[in-house]
């Protein structure tokens, strides 16, 4: 008997999808003045926990100034994640490439020191909350943002 409700409880389990791991997809394009971005956020989750998240953002700008401007760009997204250079489990990367700045970002958040995240830019309490990421409060603040999230 005990053995059946293990199994009844499992399949429940995998028929819930309470078990595995999701994927959230947040994008946003905009274009303005010469100006195009691509926003696109792939956002793990598993119940209502954030795992992984994984950002591209990319900028492109039409125009005789686009280098000069993508570069000042470049430093201006490098000095953002400087602080962050040597928390483990949180990696990116900025670069130019034509008329083109790509960032990416990724973050695991199911082994990153969100206390230090914490330590380093207090804003990140507002999403932080007892070490995990509520995959409904970061939906809500890319919301705020303009950008558009599908689960």
């Amino acid at each position: 008997m005990k053995k059946l409700v293990v199994l009844v409880g499992f399949v429940l389990l995998v028929a819930s999808g309470c078990g595995s791991e999701k994927t959230m997809t947040c994008t946003r394009t905009m274009d303005q003045n010469g100006m195009k971005a691509d926003l696109r956020y792939e956002v793990n989750y598993k119940g209502n926990t954030v795992s992984k998240v994984k950002s591209t953002e990319k900028i492109t700008i039409e125009g005789d100034d686009a280098a000069d401007t993508l570069e000042t760009y470049k430093t201006t997204v490098e000095n953002t994640y400087a602080p962050y250079k040597d928390v483990e489990h949180y990696n990116y990367n900025v670069s130019v490439d034509g008329n083109t700045l790509t960032s990416t970002v990724d973050i695991d958040y199911s082994k990153i020191d969100t206390k230090k995240m914490i330590e380093i830019d207090s804003a990140n309490s507002q999403l932080i909350k007892d070490g995990k990421i509520n995959i409904d409060d970061l939906k809500s603040a890319y919301s705020s943002a303009g950008i558009t999230c599908e689960k």
